[in-house]
């Protein structure tokens, strides 16, 4: 981590975590979640993984929620701070998410991204996912198409994990 990247760590999301979680959410997405997703996610959903990068005076810098059922992890919702972004906080979250899911025996994922949304893509592509299809006018803001992407071998991502400074 170089002198300009924020120290954080990525830990499990809380309660307390939800109000600034939304608040990501709603500055990053055109659809965001309602807040009480967050409360379901955290607080009910068994099958959820949900995480924050804390920076050390306890700032929430970003968010990602996992669904880890069977052998598989489906990524939910994700973003980071958009003043923090590309700094490998997105990243970092990506990889801890896919590591926890990994060690939970989930060995493939899937997600759906804007097809616009080269940023993200090209995040999820080095993570190892590629485009195996697509849902046409998928968006209703916009009815812009939604990417299908999977990541068919975990291992090599969650194997990565392990070098991520954190």
């Amino acid at each position: 981590m170089n002198k300009n990247e924020p120290n954080y760590v990525i830990r499990r999301m809380t309660s307390a975590d939800i109000p600034a979680v939304f608040a990501i959410d709603k500055a990053s997405a055109a659809l965001y979640w309602p807040e009480r997703s967050y409360h379901f996610e955290v607080e009910e959903n068994e099958a959820s993984r949900p995480f924050v990068a804390v920076r050390e005076d306890g700032e929430i810098l970003g968010f990602i929620v996992f669904w880890r059922i069977l052998d598989e992890a489906h990524l939910a919702n994700f973003a980071v701070a958009p003043d923090m972004r590309c700094q490998g906080i997105g990243r970092a979250l990506l990889h801890h998410g896919l590591k926890v899911c990994y060690d939970e025996g989930a060995r493939v994922s899937y997600l759906e991204v804007r097809a616009g949304n080269a940023p993200a893509r090209h995040l999820y592509e080095q993570a190892g996912y590629h485009t195996v299809g697509i849902r046409k006018n998928y968006y209703q803001d916009n009815h812009e198409d939604a990417l299908l992407m999977n990541l068919e071998d975990m291992s090599n991502t969650a194997e990565t994990q392990q070098s991520t400074p954190l």
